[in-house]
């Protein structure tokens, strides 16, 4: 009896079953980090799934007035899922993991699309997920705007590379890339991106149905954002002609060349940390293999993909500071299926071979940078291994060290922290963290550390013009009675 054989299709099952064994065992056990609070446990009007369609994120969810951040549909999805399985850590990790293999799974399907053989589109697919620079976005509950923008973006492209009619296929794709909109306001890249991928790869026709229906769909998000949200102090074309704009940029352009083992959570722009990747040299083999049999256009498409959509994440790095992993979750996922496309001549044996050793290489660094994404403490310490001084880490680990009994050795790391605060409020309120570095001093026995932090407030509040708020002078007597009963 002739025995059968696998079907082509089972070798999708090596990316997406390696991500639910690498990402599923790290949920249990995990904690809420940073903005995951205000979000889901503490939100403000749990349960109201309207008000998220009308007013502002963190607006709506803690009160924050001022932020341009309008996500109602991933904020939709936070709500639904909290009311049917509760606000704990565990619903919304398993949410993350869920999400993401679907993108994998998304990833294939394109990959297919474009030509690539099961087995190449599964290997492709499994050397991207085993990768270190996805951790960041998988494991932070806050993050889940990324990986629904992402599906959103590969549903599109899957549309936009299929055969039959092009203007319906368009018009489903503007509808996905409005849900990718309404997820994360930076998925509006796409709208230049996959006319240029398609004109690269297709030719100029469909490029110009499906940028007739992506250009008025980004107008349409646009109008409804700024109905919401209203005009910001900076806009988008501020932040681009700022002279650190474009060399931001370019070493974003530069990141697939790399590993950023510093740009986690918290990094702030500094290229000179910047490492040599396994990443990095696949990617220029794989361009020399195409060049040398003139199959350039997935390529060319590929780089077209990822370097448009790279943009936003080079604004944000600008805006806040920040220059996090995270960012590349979306332009790397979008432009690796292009990269599956190309043929390069390879042995059967050698593109499992080199998967596995590919693999070998990143298993260890991506199982640790999971394990770090387990609560805020194992985070920062992480940062602060790889980026000794950090800023907000340094404040992060010093108030934990405070509230776990540790106080002088917290206050004096939260004290350093605020010494040389990052430049965007946006990533560290400085201010607030006086008061409360002050207020957590003064109940530690330490009114010198408070009366230094409050000097300092009421030093920025005086250069600002801005005048001090009556509990701070409260809280300013109450310092100098501790020091006077000190002497």
């Amino acid at each position: 009896m002739a025995r059968r054989s696998l079907p082509a299709r089972a070798w999708a099952l090596l990316p997406l079953g390696l991500t639910l064994a690498l990402y599923l065992p790290a949920a249990w056990g995990a904690d809420f980090i940073s903005d995951d609070r205000p979000l889901i446990p503490g939100h403000l009007h749990p349960g109201d799934i309207l008000g998220e369609w009308t007013t502002p994120t963190h607006e709506h969810a803690a009160g924050r007035v001022g932020g341009y951040l309008w996500r109602p549909l991933t904020s939709t999805v936070y709500q639904v899922w909290g009311e049917l399985f509760g606000r704990t850590p565990l619903p919304f990790r398993l949410l993350n993991v869920g999400v993401h293999v679907l993108d994998l799974g998304l990833l294939i399907a394109v990959a297919r699309r474009l030509g690539a053989s099961w087995r190449a589109a599964a290997l492709v697919a499994t050397a991207w997920a085993v990768h270190p620079l996805l951790p960041d976005a998988v494991c932070w509950v806050s993050d889940t705007y990324d990986l629904m923008a992402t599906g959103f973006l590969l549903a599109a492209a899957w549309l936009a590379l299929g055969e039959g009619r092009t203007g319906l296929r368009a018009a489903g794709g503007a509808l996905l890339f409005l849900a990718a909109l309404l997820s994360k306001e930076s998925a509006l890249a796409w709208a230049a991106a996959l006319p240029g991928a398609l004109l690269v790869l297709r030719g100029w026709r469909p490029a110009l149905v499906h940028a007739a229906w992506l250009a008025p769909t980004a107008w349409l998000h646009a109008r409804w954002h700024a109905a919401v949200v209203g005009r910001f102090r900076t806009s988008a074309l501020d932040i681009v002609a700022r002279g650190g704009f474009f060399e931001v940029w370019s070493d974003y352009a530069r990141w697939p060349l790399h590993l950023p083992v510093r740009a986690g959570f918290t990094h702030l722009v500094s290229p000179e940390t910047a490492h040599w990747s396994v990443l990095g040299l696949a990617v220029a083999t794989v361009g020399l293999a195409a060049l040398a049999r003139r199959a350039t256009r997935p390529l060319a498409a590929a780089v077209g993909v990822w370097l448009v959509m790279l943009a936003p994440g080079a604004l944000a790095a600008i805006a806040f500071g920040q220059q996090a992993s995270r960012y590349l979750y979306l332009p790397l996922t979008l432009a690796v299926p292009f990269l599956a496309a190309l043929r390069p001549r390879l042995r059967p044996w050698m593109g499992p071979a080199l998967v596995a050793a590919w693999s070998l290489a990143w298993l260890p660094v991506t199982a640790r940078r999971i394990a770090a994404w387990r609560d805020e403490a194992a985070l920062f310490a992480d940062e602060l291994r790889h980026e000794p001084g950090n800023s907000f880490a340094m404040k992060a680990v010093g108030r934990m060290m405070v509230e776990r009994g540790m106080a002088e050795a917290g206050l004096e790391m939260w004290r350093q922290a605020l010494a040389d605060p990052p430049p965007s409020s946006f990533v560290l309120d400085v201010q607030q963290e006086r008061l409360d570095l002050a207020q957590a001093a003064l109940r530690a026995g330490r009114p010198d550390i408070a009366a230094e932090a409050l000097d300092a407030f009421a030093a920025e509040e005086a250069r600002a013009g801005r005048a001090v708020d009556p509990s701070v002078t409260r809280l300013r007597e109450r310092v100098a009675a501790a020091l006077r009963g000190r002497r």
